[in-house]
């Protein structure tokens, strides 16, 4: 069975090694300006710096290089320039002779759930980490990619590096749509060298299968989020007795509760979008997930959740859906049961003792002393469509920025909770290791949600489809500090349809290969008598079950089995011909094995009558 991973880095002290040269010490710092590593400061550092003077660490696309920012403020600019000039003239320095570090996954997913990664043919990324680790500046110009099979048009071991937007920290390749990778085991060997000529290489095996049922979201999942139900038969609309247990309406203003509804419904759907890449307006941004949200209902098929009142599974539930691998089921009506839904009900029952809540509460939230919106004297006034800041009282512009601060936290909150609800709905988070799940928890409150690789914990980044339990106020709403939460990159790239469901595949086992069908031709006897056959050939498997093999003729799509095929061994199979399946003719020969490996061999098998 072939590993994740093979090969190891190299660098030039190894090679210097090997030819009994005398190899100096790795220094404890280099001198700073020293970017290409020869042990000075010299006229040679200053085109490494030009290269990469403006860049900046928040830019990705940006040709930012840690080992450039000599005052590591994570931009490199006229400081790092005046801190080379300063050094300019500086010898004696260590060479540098420390390899630089590289990184291979697909679709940015981290070491520890990458073992063994099922592709689609087409569409997804291949993701390469730089780092300089320590030494000289990364040459990006220097990387080159091959791949064990071929890529699209380019043949297996062609030069791919050309392909990749490459930076000094990372390097990615979208394949594009079309390339119809073989089904089976890929490696990936990527070589990149610093300034100093030190290089490293590394390699990534994984495997290639179709969707069982086509990508999950190849088409566009509208969710209809239903804000009029009044499941709880009480008085009013179950949303709008949300609104008034936070004090964001008041029954005894009716045109400006029906304001801060409107107000809020339109703030909740336009806050869900960006959690798959989406403006406010649901347009796409540079990596959109193809879904759709809307208040009112949707003209096509669409799922609906309802947003509102609190669950029948206990106060404290504040969101539910059903978990959809694969998202077999595109119209699911979330309302139907009464435990599922979104409850912002539940909200107070998690977090009235968060300071961060009370905070956006109080000032409007009766339960807390607060005066609910609509009540207060200033309310007309700051709610009014013409209300300018600017020009507002003291009085009044503290009154908005308690209703701004409490609408901005209900609306983050119920956003949060509903894309997490709609990631369930989607599909997240199929149980299990990848590749047959995503790592979802198979268990308790940590069922249908993230687990860590090997553990079984909740992740300790503040992942979108972590367990509901165990976010605070602060990492639901992005308040205190926080970072809104977002989906783990295994995550995003199940909704971009970048890694496949598989069951099958147990390991990156080497590609079969048939290389005989004896006796060929095959000839019946007559026209009821079978031919057996041996298929001959390396690295069959028989776990669980043998290989398929199928004969399939031009102008017939339809396979026409070889029956009753066994396994004897890595290398032999045999099998039956039946004159009943096979008519006469020239036929290309299919050949899947027991982990979805799949190979054609055209022209293959010559089938003759009696």
């Amino acid at each position: 069975m072939w590993m994740k991973r093979i090969g190891a880095k190299t660098a030039s002290a190894a090679a210097a090694a090997c030819l009994g040269l005398a190899v100096p010490p790795s220094a404890a710092a280099p001198l700073a300006g020293d970017f290409d590593g020869n042990g000075a400061v010299d006229a040679s550092d200053e085109t490494w710096l030009r290269a990469v003077y403006g860049a900046r660490r928040s830019e990705p696309a940006s040709p930012y290089d840690p080992a450039a920012d000599l005052d590591a403020n994570d931009v490199i600019d006229y400081r790092d320039a005046a801190l080379y000039g300063a050094a300019f003239g500086s010898v004696g320095g260590d060479v540098d002779v420390s390899p630089p570090a590289v990184f291979v996954t697909l679709n940015d997913i981290p070491d520890d759930m990458n073992d063994l990664l099922v592709v689609p043919p087409d569409g997804f990324r291949i993701t390469l980490h730089l780092d300089a680790a320590g030494g000289s500046v990364l040459d990006p110009a220097t990387l080159t990619v091959t791949c064990s099979q071929a890529v699209g048009p380019y043949p297996p071991g062609a030069e791919l590096g050309s392909q990749f937007s490459v930076t000094p920290t990372r390097a990615v390749w979208e394949v594009p749509t079309g390339s119809d990778l073989a089904r089976t085991t890929h490696e990936i060997t990527v070589w990149v060298q610093d300034a100093a000529g030190n290089d490293a290489t590394e390699t990534f095996g994984f495997a290639v299968r179709d969707f069982a049922f086509g990508p999950p979201l190849e088409n566009l999942n509208t969710f209809f989020l239903d804000f009029d139900q009044d499941r709880s038969l009480s008085p009013e609309i179950d949303f709008i007795e949300d609104l008034r247990e936070y004090g964001l309406s008041s029954a005894a203003t009716p045109a400006l509760e029906t304001q801060m509804r409107d107000r809020l419904v339109a703030e909740i759907v336009a806050r869900v979008y960006p959690f798959f890449d989406r403006g406010p307006d649901g347009s796409p941004g540079v990596d959109p997930v193809h879904v759709a949200f809307s208040a009112a209902l949707p003209a096509g098929a669409h799922s609906r959740v309802c947003v509102g009142g609190q669950s029948s599974l206990g106060p404290s539930f504040l969101g539910a859906t059903t978990l959809d691998p694969n998202n077999a089921n595109e119209t699911t009506d979330e309302c139907a049961s009464s435990g599922n839904g979104i409850f912002p009900q539940a909200l107070d029952n998690l977090w009235s003792g968060n300071p961060e809540f009370q905070a956006a509460f109080s000032p409007l939230d009766p339960g807390l002393g607060g005066t609910p919106v609509g009540e207060h004297p200033d309310d007309a006034a700051v709610m009014a469509p013409n209300f300018d800041p600017a020009t507002a009282s003291a009085a009044e512009l503290a009154r908005h920025l308690e209703i701004e601060n409490a609408v901005d936290a209900f609306a983050q909150a119920i956003a949060g909770v509903t894309a997490h609800e709609v990631g369930h709905a989607l599909g997240l988070v199929a149980h299990g290791d990848a590749p047959g799940g995503l790592f979802g928890g198979l268990s308790g409150g940590r069922r249908d949600h993230n687990v860590t690789a090997g553990a079984d914990a909740t992740p300790a980044e503040n992942f979108l489809m972590n367990a509901g339990g165990s976010f605070t106020f602060q990492e639901l709403t992005g308040r205190g500090g926080e970072s809104l939460p977002v989906f783990r990159p295994l995550n995003w790239a199940y909704l971009r349809n970048r890694v496949a469901l598989n069951v099958q595949v147990t390991g990156l086992f080497p590609p079969p290969v048939v290389d005989a069908v004896e006796p060929n031709p095959v000839v019946f006897p007559d026209p009821f008598t079978g031919v057996p056959v041996t298929i001959r050939g390396a690295d069959f498997l028989n776990d669980p079950v043998p290989p398929t093999v199928s004969l399939v003729i031009e102008g017939d799509p339809t396979p026409n089995p070889i029956q009753n095929v066994t396994w004897v061994d890595a290398e032999t199979l045999v099998g039956t011909v039946q004159p009943a399946l096979v008519a006469p003719g020239l036929y290309d020969l299919r050949f899947v094995n027991s982990d979805g490996q799949r190979i054609e061999r055209v022209d293959f098998v010559e089938v003759a009558g009696p």
